[in-house]
């Protein structure tokens, strides 16, 4: 996390960003990979290397560059992005209604336990 502080010279998109029920303004660094843009969200170091683990598909009719030339490697993005890392718990959490109660579980499984006892 070190390096975070420094300025990096590639292009960003500004986004409005969901992560659960929260919407937030982000910015994120934008790459194009084979033509289409995509949003890095998050980053880990393996061996000295910053390498992309979050990636978020963007819809390029909705992506527009930054007027003036400060901001000429800005972009901004017409939609929110779903962060990836969510999807999975989203989706187990749903399947926590269909699940048996885990109390009842608990009774059913007594004296299964390891040596018998709790």
């Amino acid at each position: 996390m070190r390096q975070r502080s420094k300025v990096r010279l590639g292009m960003k998109v500004i986004h409005r960003h969901q992560v659960g029920a929260s919407v937030f303004r982000r910015v994120s660094e934008l790459v194009f990979i084979n033509g289409k843009p995509k949003a890095l969200l998050g980053w880990i170091n393996i061996g000295g290397v910053r390498t992309p683990i979050y990636i978020c598909d963007l819809d390029p009719d909705k992506l527009h560059r930054s007027a003036g030339e400060k901001a000429k490697n800005t972009y901004y993005y017409d939609d929110v992005t779903l962060d990836p890392r969510y999807e999975d718990v989203k989706s187990s959490a749903l399947g926590l209604a269909f699940a048996p109660d885990v109390a009842e579980q608990d009774d059913q499984d007594e004296g299964h336990t390891a040596g018998g006892r709790r």
